[in-house]
């Protein structure tokens, strides 16, 4: 049985003995111990080296699942009975954790003789396997559609036992809630009937109103974790542990996709307003200032960054259209940058300040002497960084930033491989 089975029956047999609320949740946790010894169930892959090594040494549903599990569980827990009482905490609370857990655990094993395989109870002395019915149809197959039926039962008598308020909207519900159900089942219904315009009927909670709505949306995608839906011509992502319920029906409207690939710009501008991109968009040698928002994830590399687009809008990549724009001002930084550009920028400035000496001179050195003397001091510190750029140049102070030019001019690279679908 799956962990959800195990937890929903020890907490139903619990209650039915008369233990309070919180004493059978807490104490049906111990209904999933012993499953330990399978490294996929929920408790093994919490406690997982110890997991594989019960599997690799005993097998499943052996000494974990044995009486003399019980015993050992009984006699770890021999605690909870005599501290209490040397304490004077008040021991009838603890006799019942006690019990419930024992309840609980040992639950477990017994459910467990009704499935397919059986239980080894007199592990690891006998290896024996114990099952409930001699038929083999009459066994439960974990995770089939007669495990989900017996969950139902279990979870409509727990709600019967405890006295809270039952109705078969509010079991289903629940039921789907602790298997995820429903909306595992939508995304296959989805991607089973992706190439036609599908409608969900979703029952989920809004976090931004605080407030369950029920209501029918499009779907432009769906993924593991979350579904990408139109709510009043604006995306919607709804993360699955919001959703109650969903289901996916095709309509008879077909999809209209395109798949667009290579390395040209322009490809990208005939996208049409309106129309959704998914896919993924490579950027080599160059580090656009991009972040990631809900539709497009940007991963970034040592030699450059990657964009993977979710039901993106034409709009959201005109960023990433204008790269090869954005590269040539970045080229024409760097060239600024660099000591011959600035020693040419300064040679222009030396012979212009020649120019206006020499026109001072002529108009009479005496008059101008002033200003010839000013300009004169202005050439001079201009000379003296040109000779320290010339000094740094040919030092290879530009190594650096023609590096970065050449990686630009002729390493950059852009490549998409995208599709386009329209509603």
């Amino acid at each position: 049985m799956t962990a959800t089975t195990h937890y929903a029956f020890s907490y139903l047999l619990c209650a039915a003995a008369g233990m309070e609320p919180a004493t059978a949740l807490t104490a049906s946790l111990f209904s999933l111990l012993p499953d330990i010894d399978h490294p996929e169930s929920t408790i093994g892959r919490i406690f997982s080296p110890l997991s594989k090594y019960i599997q690799r040494k005993y097998g499943h549903r052996t000494v974990t699942h044995s009486i003399f599990a019980i015993m050992f569980i009984s006699a770890v827990l021999l605690p909870l009975l005599l501290i209490p009482r040397l304490l004077q905490w008040g021991s009838p609370f603890w006799t019942g954790l006690y019990a419930a857990a024992l309840l609980a655990f040992s639950s477990h094993i017994f459910i467990d003789l009704f499935n397919k395989s059986g239980v080894r109870i007199f592990s690891p002395f006998s290896q024996k396997e114990y099952i409930s019915f001699r038929t083999p149809s009459l066994r439960i197959l974990v995770s089939s559609w007669q495990e989900y039926i017996l969950l139902f039962v279990i979870v409509f008598f727990a709600f019967t036992v405890t006295g809270e308020g039952f109705s078969i909207h509010k079991a289903v519900r629940s039921v789907g809630k602790m298997i995820y159900k429903n909306y595992d089942n939508a995304v296959k219904d989805y991607q089973e009937n992706s190439a036609y315009f599908c409608m969900a009927h979703i029952d989920y909670f809004d976090n931004i109103e605080r407030r369950i709505i029920i209501v029918d949306l499009p779907v432009l995608n769906m993924y593991p974790e979350s579904g990408v839906f139109l709510r009043n011509n604006e995306r919607l992502v709804i993360g699955k542990e919001n959703i109650n319920e969903i289901t996916v029906e095709k309509t008879d409207k077909q999809v209209i996709t395109k798949r667009i690939s290579g390395s040209d710009p322009a490809l990208l501008k005939s996208i049409p307003n309106g129309s959704y991109i998914s896919g993924t968009i490579d950027v080599k040698n160059y580090f656009p200032e991009l972040k990631s928002n809900s539709f497009i994830t940007v991963d970034r590399r040592s030699d450059g960054a990657g964009f993977i687009l979710k039901c993106a809008a034409p709009w959201e990549i005109s960023r990433i259209l204008n790269l090869h724009n954005e590269i040539g001002v970045e080229i024409e930084k760097l060239k600024k940058k660099l000591c011959s550009y600035q020693i040419d920028q300064l040679r222009g400035e030396e012979s212009e300040l020649k120019k206006r000496i020499e026109t001072l001179r002529k108009k009479g050195l005496y008059n101008n002497y002033g200003r010839i003397s000013k300009l004169t001091a202005e050439m001079k510190k201009i000379q003296s960084k040109i000779s320290s750029l010339e000094m740094k140049e040919s030092m290879g102070g530009d190594a650096e930033i023609q590096e970065k030019i050449n990686l630009l001019t002729n390493g950059f690279h852009f490549y998409f491989d995208l599709v386009v679908f329209e509603m």
